[in-house]
């Protein structure tokens, strides 16, 4: 019998850089993440006007993935207004506002300004506090909004409401919406959100969820629990996967595509458009890949850290292995990004594209990881 040549296994190199560092996946969204010529020239200073004002991630590509999608695909034919509800900085709502406002629509920005509310300790796990992501001492972060939208001519279309969102009501002035942000961060805030924006959401139209993958997991648990709450006819939602840790759901497509009828006589079965993630979810990587800008990002990262980590090698620095982690990390990343998506699926596709994210998702970790005693300070955010 002929031997068996066994290819060389890669290797799962056991050291790592301090995070944050200069290379994948930070350098996909610092500051030269979007070099000229890599965007449409409006859409490059559209982002450019608003980027201190934006967390980053998912700035830029958050950004450029869902006006890429809204433009396309939303706006030219479903009715309806965009909106976003936990405002943050403030810039993707101004952002979202000049966009809404070039196609004739409203824009409804909604934010607490004091901050998160108490999270719910058997939804959420230890991470975010009470009043995080609140005005620093003496700030009024409600009027330094009002003030920073006055310089980009979207006051008459732009409305803003201050409350948290189970006490907020939707003005009548808002019949029905296109696109709507959600950047909530904990469970109640996105259930309470998906509660009620999703009736007004029109057929066609999105919702985006902030902070899908992330240690807290409100916001995922919300996510799956108004689904179920829908009932047993309601068909699984489809999650397109936006970098890097959000999801978006679109009114009226599901992850269902058609029955598939057995001549033998048992009971049809269901034809989905990929296979179920081991947490019950369905999950689309179609709009990331469509994003050429940002395949093309992460081609350079994957370039840049491979260079690095060659010339660690031969100089037999003793970052070299760290080095080729990362370098690992990138090319699996980029292999992801352009796997077609007519290709093979499978419900693991979820951990191939989370997996090399690792340094961005263990820096973010957060130093409330649930153990007793563990404090810290609430976070403040300018606007």
């Amino acid at each position: 019998r002929p031997a068996v040549i066994l290819r060389e296994r890669p290797t799962l190199t056991p050291q790592r850089l301090p995070k944050p560092h200069d290379y994948f996946p930070f350098d996909l969204f610092n500051g030269n993440a979007l070099e000229e010529g890599m965007l449409p020239e409006e859409l490059h200073n559209e982002l450019r006007y608003v980027r201190d004002h934006c967390m980053v991630p998912p700035y830029p590509w958050g950004q450029v993935v869902y006006h890429d999608f809204v433009v396309n695909h939303v706006l030219p034919g479903v009715p309806g207004d965009l909106a976003e509800l936990g405002i943050g900085q403030g810039g993707t709502s101004v952002f979202f506002a000049r966009v809404a406002k070039r196609y004739g629509r409203k824009f409804l920005a909604i934010d607490s300004f004091e901050g998160l509310p108490p999270p719910d300790a058997s939804k959420d796990n230890p991470y975010f506090l009470e009043g995080d992501y609140r005005p620093g001492s003496g700030e009024d972060n409600y009027a330094n909004f009002l003030r920073y939208k006055e310089r980009f001519d979207i006051d008459d279309n732009l409305t803003t409401l201050k409350g948290f969102f189970k006490d907020v009501e939707i003005p009548e002035s808002f019949q029905s919406f296109a696109f709507v942000h959600l950047d909530s961060d904990l469970y109640d805030s996105v259930y309470d959100s998906f509660v009620k924006m999703w009736p007004l959401l029109s057929e066609g139209g999105a919702i985006a969820v902030d902070d899908f993958f992330h240690h807290a997991q409100g916001p995922a648990r919300a996510v799956s629990d108004f689904f179920r709450s829908l009932g047993p006819d309601a068909e699984p939602p489809l999650m397109y996967v936006v970098p890097t840790y959000a999801v978006m759901v679109v009114k009226g497509r599901s992850a269902f595509k058609e029955w598939q009828e057995r001549p033998d006589g048992r009971p049809r079965g269901a034809i989905m458009e990929c296979p179920r993630a081991l947490d019950g979810n369905y999950y689309s990587f179609k709009l990331a890949r469509e994003c050429k800008p940002f395949v093309q990002a992460a081609e350079d990262a994957a370039k840049r850290v491979a260079e690095a980590a060659s010339e660690a090698e031969h100089a037999g620095r003793r970052d070299a292995a760290a080095l080729c982690r990362i370098r690992d990390n990138a090319e699996a990343f980029l292999a992801f990004l352009q796997y077609p998506n007519d290709g093979a699926r499978s419900g693991c596709d979820i951990l191939r594209y989370l997996q090399p994210l690792e340094d961005l998702f263990d820096v973010c970790e957060g130093n409330l990881c649930g153990m007793p005693g563990v404090e810290r300070k609430t976070i403040e955010i300018p606007i």
